[in-house]
């Protein structure tokens, strides 16, 4: 009854201080179980190894698209010997104006190599469909990852345009 207002503040922020304590902790301890592999794989293993699985093919793709860019540089040599072939004189050039020279032929070669615009329109489009067919995958696996509950298996509905 003779509790000063300033005591009584204190005591209800020490109240407060513990509740926000005990709160930290409660998430700590279930962010440490949410983030432990081994109980995800028991929870979702499907989920787990589709994540392994693009990381994989990520990996693979990046890999390949540089092995084949490092395939297409052509060496100094191989330039200089095309040069000579059709009847150049590079030696003839000096410093920056070789170089420049050469620099230019490999985009010269690099665009004569390149495959058709139409093959590579329809590359493109099938890289984009199943681009979006991942991201689906994606989604519904963050969703799974995130969600305790079943996700709905019905499609949302199509609104009625009967007008």
């Amino acid at each position: 009854m003779g509790e000063s207002p300033s005591a009584r503040t204190d005591r209800e922020l020490n109240a407060l201080r513990s509740s926000i304590d005990s709160d930290l902790r409660l998430l700590q301890e279930r962010l440490r179980e949410d983030v432990d592999p081994r109980r995800l794989m028991r929870r979702n293993p499907l989920a787990v190894f589709g994540a392994l699985g693009s990381i994989l093919a990520i990996g693979a793709v990046t890999t390949v698209r540089s092995l084949k860019t490092r395939s297409m540089v052509r060496s100094d040599k191989d330039v200089d010997a095309l040069i000579a072939r059709l009847g150049g004189r590079v030696s003839k050039l000096r410093g920056n104006a070789r170089k420049r020279f050469r620099k230019e032929l490999r985009k010269e070669i690099v665009e004569v190599e390149r495959n058709p615009k139409v093959r590579l329109m329809a590359l493109e489009s099938i890289a984009g469909a199943v681009t979006a067919a991942l991201s689906l995958v994606a989604r519904r696996f963050a969703s799974r990852l995130v969600a305790d509950e079943d996700l709905p298996t019905d499609p949302p509905a199509l609104p009625d345009r009967t007008n």
